[in-house]
């Protein structure tokens, strides 16, 4: 852990990521362009810095580990939108707020949403910063502490179903990285799951 501390690199991008989420979530009238430059900016880095590590699969392997691993991950998320609500009402106005600011009103927005967001997200959280935290601590430690790091900063949204989500995500998907470390795989994973939840089968 103390290793990990001292990885300048890792340190100051987790730095400016907070940063630059902090920027996206102040206004959320520009949430799409700020937020885009992040992920691309961050994804960016993430090559300069050191390439994301992601061994090869057969692309079936992907698919079918990533479609499987998104439909749960949807499947926990839609049973927790039923009832989390019974149980603390207000969270219904949270899930309307969430759709709000997430949910692409325009062709651009899934396209970026497709081609830069989500694989921006796995490229930075588990293929640059997972990895270089696992390359200081052990397995189990190491995602766990991602998926934390992951998750911090989705409280700048001020949602917690948000927050719930990431925690939920950060889990699933830095399971299936530390497990087969295969980003392509993760991608497939994030991708599915945000369309159903976005497009396909929307909670509200």
């Amino acid at each position: 852990m103390k290793n990990a501390a001292k990885d300048h690199p890792l340190l100051l991008c987790l730095c400016l990521a907070y940063l630059l989420f902090f920027i996206s979530y102040l206004d959320l009238s520009k949430f799409w362009f700020t937020y885009t430059a992040a992920m691309t900016l961050l994804m960016t880095l993430s090559f300069l810095i050191e390439h994301p590590d992601s061994q090869k699969q057969p692309l079936r392997n992907s698919l079918l580990y990533g479609s499987l691993s998104g439909a749960l991950m949807y499947g926990i998320t839609w049973t927790a939108s039923k009832w989390l609500p019974l149980l603390y009402p207000p969270l219904q106005i949270q899930l309307e707020d969430l759709y709000r600011l997430l949910s692409p009103a325009s062709a651009w927005q899934y396209a970026v949403l497709i081609l830069l967001i989500i694989p921006g997200e796995e490229i930075f959280w588990r293929g640059f910063v997972q990895r270089k935290i696992h390359g200081h601590i052990t397995t189990i430690p190491s995602f766990l502490l991602a998926a934390l790091l992951y998750t911090l900063p989705l409280a700048f949204s001020g949602n917690i179903l948000l927050l719930l989500a990431g925690i939920g995500g950060g889990l699933l998907w830095g399971t299936l990285y530390a497990w087969k470390k295969n980003l392509q795989m993760v991608i497939i994973s994030h991708l599915l799951f945000d369309l159903l939840l976005l497009a396909v089968f929307p909670l509200q």
